[in-house]
């Protein structure tokens, strides 16, 4: 694939951020629902997302970002992780804005587990996607190097790229999750993913 920037792979990475490797403890299985884009604003970026299951723990993650104006740090990434209590008829949660929302069942409401601070893209870009998916996203994509920001307008593609989700079934509690994944500027959302999945043992 091509070089250069790349700006869905940071929202999916932080989208799927809480989705990553290590042992699980007991036998557990992440099965996928549903993955969404509630919101796009076609002026600013066009983002394709697919997520397809592809042996144990492990996802292949493809997708495609046409970004149409340059992104800097006035860009912002949320991350807010909550867990379900007792309510409603609605499944778990996890929510990146990045939010992440748990429920022990489909009828009870959401808690909060993790509300991290309000990012912005270059900081996202030389921390998280830096740190946890630069290294291996560029094997698999045109992924911009973590420097490279502000990110000038490009079209930028992933293929396959193997997700491992190991940690995430060992540090989640079994029940149903929502992640949103928000892409913000001047406080505006500009993209925002979610996607609904269960954590069984």
């Amino acid at each position: 694939m091509a070089s250069s920037s790349f700006r869905p792979l940071v929202v999916l990475a932080i989208v799927l951020l809480s989705v990553n490797p290590i042992e699980v403890q007991a036998k557990r299985t992440l099965r996928l629902y549903k993955l969404e884009k509630p919101i796009e604003k076609k002026k600013d970026l066009q983002c394709h997302l697919r997520i397809a299951e592809f042996e144990e723990n492990v996802l292949k993650v493809s997708g495609e970002l046409k970004q149409h104006v340059p992104m800097d740090n006035d860009w912002k990434v949320r991350y807010r992780i909550s867990r379900m209590r007792k309510l409603l008829t609605i499944p778990n949660l996890l929510q990146i804005h990045l939010i992440v929302s748990r429920a022990p069942g489909p009828d009870e409401e959401f808690e909060e587990v993790i509300d991290l601070p309000e990012l912005g893209l270059c900081d996202v870009m030389k921390t998280y996607y830096k740190e946890f998916f630069y290294e291996k996203l560029k094997e698999y994509s045109n992924a911009p190097h973590p420097n490279t920001c502000p990110l000038p307008p490009d079209h930028y593609e992933l293929e396959d790229f193997p997700l491992d989700v190991h940690l995430f079934k060992k540090l989640l509690l079994p029940g149903y999750y929502r992640i949103v994944s928000r892409l913000l500027h001047e406080e505006r959302i500009k993209l925002e993913y979610m996607a609904e999945l269960e954590i069984m043992e």
